[in-house]
């Protein structure tokens, strides 16, 4: 048993298994993260696991879309294998006297992306049956082309690696060897490899050959030190450098023709392409540098982090329709407090006014005001206020629409609702057209992260050199572009317009006022996009004259702040995006002032939309008490309004540490419900008429009672907060409307609105 054990222990595949994790720790990282991803442990709140559990290519998920990521994890192996050749090849010395030395070493390397590969399969075996409803044949069928793009990618390498690696005397590899020993850092390098070597000798018991069968180690095998320091410098070198030039000429070639669906790529095999160059940097780094590798990479960070903040390596994200040519705003207390002066306030006032008495119009008693608020949350939320809507229009008979005034909120609950108030525009002119269809549902659930994933990873992070033109204006294509075309697409373009393209329809009251309302990074204040301005929302009701330097404008009217800047010709798809930036996926918008606004999502400030209905409310008072017979806010939320609270105990130090800035982070929407609901009590001292606060609420964990709903599929788990859904998360967030909570709601407002 001893002898067994020693012969196990110190084989040629445990031996370099003991060497990675004992001296390449920095490569298996890009292993390590592999592996968090695909069992969910790495963004799975934000959905990236998905891409790589269910890729999509040509709009679908395929045995195509498998076998091109299978390809790209097979580069990644290779990749991965001639790092660890040159890092750890001269250790083993018999290598030099066997044929096809890569190969050989490349089998024997094969434990961690063996166990990666099987590890990934029994994921998308699993995923694929719990999330998307597949039989085990069909999801074992499915997953079947990974592997085989591997095997593909490997032998095709192999190959290459078999007529450049035959012979060390070639004569460009000799030639490139003659390059790189006229560099006294190569010289370095080497006499230190040397040395190492012949103080650090492995024993090995044996090893696999190419024919997969076992081969004891003969001794005399073990006097080609040079030889195989010689091979490492003249072909792996040269075989690498051709590896990483023609995986980055790849991502350029795809990044130029992205726009063309056959060459956008799963997002999951461009992160392995990007994970494979990382890879071969990382070895490249740790070879010439060793020990220091980790200070040069710090150093290395440091100087490109300091050129980005360079004018022609700095990255701005537009928005589309702006004039960034012109003289930018200057944007300062004073420029604010001109554009939000008491006659403009009026001015505005009386315009929504107009919109109000168009509204009323339009009933023959005092009518029911809705003011409905959609919650941010990426698809999710998206998805879940396409539904609500669907379900509470019909519920009423398309009266509840017709009821409400203005819609406020954020992210992805806008653009649900900016969907659903296009097709109900569009129903009035085409009677044909139902707004209640599935078909538009399904629309608004189509994935959109791959697209913005695959344009980060093969345009935004390197140059973006391809541009478009909008309204007149040229810019640079970047993943928010990606976002927009792919939600043009999915929406089948009838969102396509310029903001200003719903200004007569506002004021005509045919449609209702939709405040999209990002945050500026900059100060924090909100930023009002609407087809007509609206800088009553930035007024203080508090401010007196003696005052005035105290209560600072909280806000800003887009359409009067950058009117110079042709804010009017804004798409109103960038507007929509604008809304929804959320961190690192889609970027923050840069607007032509001085100093530049950053603008992000609309959530940071308030997710639920509460504060601006209260607020429309507060300006309309007088208006909508004389006019009305009650105020309804309406909120669709992707929350649930009394979260269950956890016990945390026995905190780990490191749970210690970061658990004061996660709770924050997590309960964010908490504390905005806490000031929300402060809010709301407050409008019912101050408002005389009749106000009720609703909601209609998705959670995973809500009692759904319906013959309909099978408990056997149904899953108590949160859908992710990103731009792509699975099948199971569409399935449980289109139950929720049967929550008995939920079924109230649309019962009272039956009763309420059945006028």
């Amino acid at each position: 048993m001893k002898r067994i054990f020693e012969i196990f222990s110190n084989s040629f595949p445990i031996r370099l298994l003991i060497i990675h994790f004992k001296k390449n720790q920095v490569l298996l990282l890009c292993w390590l993260l592999l592996f968090l991803i695909i069992n969910g442990s790495f963004a799975r709140g934000l959905g990236i696991p998905y891409l790589f559990l269910s890729p999509e290519y040509l709009n679908e998920v395929s045995y195509l879309s498998f076998l091109i990521v299978g390809l790209t994890l097979g580069g990644l192996i290779v990749a991965f294998n001639i790092a660890s050749y040159i890092l750890d090849g001269p250790r083993f010395q018999f290598i030099g006297a066997i044929s096809k030395p890569f190969s050989n070493f490349s089998l024997n390397n094969s434990l961690i992306p063996l166990a990666f590969l099987i590890n990934y399969i029994i994921q998308i075996v699993n995923y694929q049956m719990l999330y998307e409803f597949m039989s085990l044949f069909d999801a074992l069928l499915l997953a079947s082309a990974l592997p085989l793009g591997v095997i593909l990618s490997i032998l095709t390498l192999q190959v290459y690696f078999w007529f450049t690696n035959k012979d060390v005397r070639d004569v460009l590899a000799e030639r490139v060897e003659k390059r790189i020993r006229k560099l006294t850092v190569a010289r370095i390098v080497a006499v230190k490899r040397h040395k190492s070597i012949k103080n650090n000798k492995i024993k090995i018991s044996g090893y696999f050959d190419f024919r997969f069968g076992w081969r004891k180690l003969d001794k005399k095998n073990k006097g080609h030190l040079a030889l195989i320091v010689s091979s490492i410098f003249n072909q792996n070198h040269l075989n690498t450098v051709i590896a990483e030039l023609f995986i980055f000429a790849l991502i350029l070639l795809l990044g130029v023709f992205r726009e063309y669906p056959v060459f956008q790529i799963p997002a999951a095999a461009s992160t392995i392409l990007f994970i494979t160059i990382i890879l071969m940097f990382i070895g490249a780094i740790t070879f010439w540098f060793r020990g220091w590798a980790i200070t040069v990479s710090l150093a290395l960070f440091f100087v490109i982090n300091f050129l980005v903040t360079l004018d022609f390596l700095s990255k701005e994200h537009y928005a589309h329709g702006l004039n960034y040519k012109t003289e930018p705003v200057v944007y300062n207390i004073e420029n604010i407090q001109r554009l939000s002066s008491k006659k403009i306030i009026q001015e505005d006032k009386q315009t929504t006014l107009g919109i109000l008495e168009n509204w009323r119009s339009k009933f023959d008693h005092k009518p029911k005001m809705i003011l409905l608020t959609a919650s941010g949350g990426g698809q999710r939320a998206a998805y879940w206020t396409m539904h609500a809507l669907q379900q509470l229009d019909s519920a009423t008979s398309g009266r509840m629409f017709d009821h409400t005034v203005s819609i406020t909120g954020a992210s992805g609950g806008l653009i649900g609702a900016a969907y659903f108030r296009e097709l109900k525009y569009q129903e009035k002119v085409n009677s044909g057209l139902s707004p209640y269809r599935r078909e538009f549902l399904n629309n608004i659930g189509q994935e959109a992260l791959n697209p913005i994933i695959f344009s980060l990873l093969t345009n935004d992070i390197f140059i973006r050199y391809q541009k478009f033109k909008y309204g007149g204006y040229s810019y640079p294509k970047d993943r928010g572009y990606a976002f927009e075309q792919k939600l043009n697409r999915n929406t089948e373009g009838i969102l396509n317009k310029k903001l200003i393209d719903y200004r007569t329809l506002e004021l005509n009251a045919d449609i209702p006022i939709l405040f999209l309302a990002p945050t500026s990074v900059n100060d924090g204040r909100k930023l009002y996009i609407t087809p007509h301005s609206v800088s009553y929302m930035a007024e203080n009701p508090y401010k007196s004259d003696s005052l005035e330097i105290m209560f600072q404008s909280r806000s800003i009217d887009f359409l009067r702040t950058f009117e110079e800047q042709d804010s009017k010709n804004l798409s109103f798809l960038t507007a929509l995006r604008m809304s929804a930036s959320f961190p690192y996926i889609t970027p923050n918008v840069n607007l032509p002032s001085n100093p530049s606004l950053e603008i992000m999502d609309a959530g940071l400030a308030d997710n639920f939309g509460i504060s601006d209905a209260v607020l429309f409310l507060y300006n309309f008072q007088g208006w909508i008490k004389e006019n009305t017979s009650g105020v309804i806010i309406l909120s669709i939320r992707d929350s649930r309004k009394a979260a269950i609270i956890e016990q945390k105990e026995n905190l780990s130090i490191t749970d210690k540490i970061f658990t004061p800035i996660t709770n924050i982070y997590n309960n964010w929407s908490k504390i905005q419900d806490g000031r929300n609901d402060l809010l709301v009590e407050y409008a019912r001292e101050w408002y005389e008429g009749d106000l009720q606060h609703l909601w209609i609420s998705y959670d995973a964990d809500m009692e759904i009672n319906n013959e309909k709903v099978s408990d056997l599929v149904h899953i108590e788990e949160r859908a992710s907060l990103s731009w792509r859904l699975t099948g199971r998360e569409k399935f449980n967030i289109r139950n929720a409307i049967w929550a008995e909570e939920n079924q109230r709601v649309i019962k009272f407002l039956y009763q309420e609105l059945g006028d």
